[in-house]
Formats: C-alpha cells, structure tokens, sequence
C-alpha cells in the first residue's frame, strides 16, 4: 500500500536522523473501546445515547489529567442519581475495555526495539487503570519509559506534558518522531519541534517510518519455523477458529507474539515446556518460510549461559507478531 507522508516538519531540521520514537498507547499500540466496559451493564442500544449524555469524552479527559475516580463518579451520581450502576461501569468493567492489541503495532515497536532506536510512550490514561492494565501486555516492557498523564496531572494536547517527556528522557525534538491517533495532539507536537505521524494503522505508520529509514517489510525469513502445542488445544483452536496462545500457558495478548523454533531448536523447546506431555499428544506446527512478521529474537540469558544453556538458542528465537491462523500453516504433525 501507499502511505500518506509523514506529518509535516516545523522547521528545523527535518533530514536529521531519527534516534527515538514516542507512542501513544490506547488506540495505536493498545486498543481502546470505553463501550465494551459499559456494555456489561447496558444494552447495546443504549450505550451511545449514555455517552452523550454525560459527555463522556469530557468526563474521560479530566480523569486522564487526574481526577480521582471518586470524585468523577460523584459528579455524575448527582446528575444521574437513577443511573448508578451505569456510572460506575467504566472504573469496575475498565479490563473490558481495553481488549487486546492493536493488529501490526508491536511487531514495528519490536523491530525499532532491534534495530536500537530509543522508544518512549505518553499517553493520557488515569493512573490507577493504567497501573492495572500495565501487567497485561509485555509490550510495553520494550519502551525505556512511559509517561503516564494521571501521574502527571497533565494530559495531552498540553505542551508541558510533552516537554516533561523530553527532559527526563533526554530527547532532541528534531531527532524524535511521536505518533499518535489524535490529530490535535500531533499538532501539540509539531509545535515544539517533533516530527510526528498520525496513526490510522499499523501498515501505513510501518511505511512512514520505512519512509525514515527506520523500518522495513514486515520481516520474514527464508526458513520453515515451528510451533509445538497440545494436541488437543489445537483441535480446539480449529474449531473455534482461532487460536489465542503464544505458547503453552501464555497468552498471546500478553505476550505480544507467538513463540516459535528453529528445527535444531524444537528438541530444546519440548524438553523445556512440554517435557510432561507424551509426544505423541504434541503436534509440531510449521509455518512456511517468507511467513511474516517474523523478527529473530534473543534468547534469555539463562539459555545462552551457564550449567543449561542451549546451544541452538544463541542465535535467538523466532517470535510471530501476529496470531498464530490455523488455516495459515504448512503442515501440522505429531511429535512422536
């Protein structure tokens, strides 16, 4: 696909190279739909003629600044002293809101993570979800820091927050790129100097950083890679018609890719994670070479070092940045 350039450069020096880039979380590298939480206590139907009723942007923005939920919940009950369940639903049901992560994001955060360019995150979240959220998603373990607008008590689009940013982190708006969903706080950026690229989806800001020379193709290698699961958790994945793990015992929204090996490296993984398993009940699944995005990883420290290391794990493991389709490998066949 063709992306639209890159937001337009104030001044400066915009041929400088890029060392660092800042994300937006919800709605560029976490998805983000304040219905779902409301929805488990409102029919569907009603959920937007509510939002307009209290002004929920207006009422979200203060607690992104903020605001203690308890005050916010009490400004509405006396507003809407028959609705209660309904304005407690954000705070009590905010996991539902937040249900995954955005297609693509974390396979470009992960390659600029390889490639060394530094990574920061600001988002306009409360303090006290995101605190909440945070152990949910180990992609936003890969960012050197995020600043969190609830901690802060500023929220974007204020100039001061993005300055906050720059000072502890030590980043030259010339050399940094923000991207952001919201048009108004790219503009915020702009204006002190920051490059920026208004977030649509993960492929077109994969061909705006490609654009400066940040990334490239989604990357894939030229070899089979393999995953080993139960057999019985792939049975069901085929029915359901989806399959949500990265690897046994983990999920693949919070671990942020599927797990995969090397042919030399499956004899490792099985007797590291499924040792317990006849192998006869594992089935090895093969994703094609040019599968993508694949991004070559390196292996925790206890695996290239000391009385257990393994050998093959020196070149690092494959990792799959996208869920794992069963209608999408090669070949599926048992271990034993």
């Amino acid at each position: 696909m063709t992306a639209p350039a890159s937001d337009p450069v104030p001044g400066g020096e915009p041929d400088a190279p890029v060392e660092a880039v800042i994300f937006d979380l919800g709605g560029v590298v976490l998805r983000w739909d304040p219905r779902l939480a409301y929805a488990r206590v409102l029919p569907e139907d009603e959920i937007d003629g509510f939002l307009a009723e209290i002004d929920f942007p207006a009422w979200n923005r203060l607690h992104d600044a903020g605001r203690p939920w308890a005050d916010g919940e009490q400004e509405l009950l006396e507003r809407f002293p028959h609705r209660e369940e309904a304005v407690l639903a954000y705070r009590q049901h905010f996991d539902h809101a937040i249900p995954g992560m955005v297609p693509g994001t974390a396979a470009v955060v992960a390659e600029l993570q390889r490639r060394g360019t530094t990574l920061v995150a600001l988002t306009n979240w409360a303090a006290d979800t995101f605190a909440a959220t945070r152990p949910r998603f180990d992609v936003l373990d890969r960012f050197a820091g995020i600043v969190v607008s609830g901690t802060e008590k500023l929220a974007k689009p204020d100039p001061a927050i993005f300055r906050l940013l720059l000072d502890r982190y030590g980043l030259d708006p010339v050399t940094t790129v923000f991207v952001d969903d919201s048009a108004a706080n790219c503009a915020a950026a702009r204006r002190l100097g920051l490059r920026t690229v208004t977030f649509t989806d993960a492929a077109a800001l994969r061909c705006e950083l490609a654009a400066l020379g940040l990334v490239g193709a989604p990357p894939a290698l030229d070899v089979d890679v393999h995953h080993l699961v139960e057999r019985a958790v792939w049975e069901e994945a085929r029915v359901i018609g989806r399959y949500p793990w990265s690897t046994r015992g983990l999920d693949y929204e919070q671990a942020g890719f599927v797990h995969t090996a090397f042919a030399d490296q499956v004899e490792g993984v099985r007797a590291r994670s499924f040792a317990d398993i006849d192998p006869d009940d594992l089935l090895r699944v093969t994703l094609p070479a040019g599968t993508a995005p694949i991004l070559v990883e390196p292996a925790p420290a206890s695996l290239t070092t000391g009385p257990d290391a393994d050998p093959t794990a020196a070149r690092g493991f494959p990792h799959l940045f996208a869920p794992l389709d069963p209608a999408g490998v090669s070949v599926v066949a048992p271990l034993g």
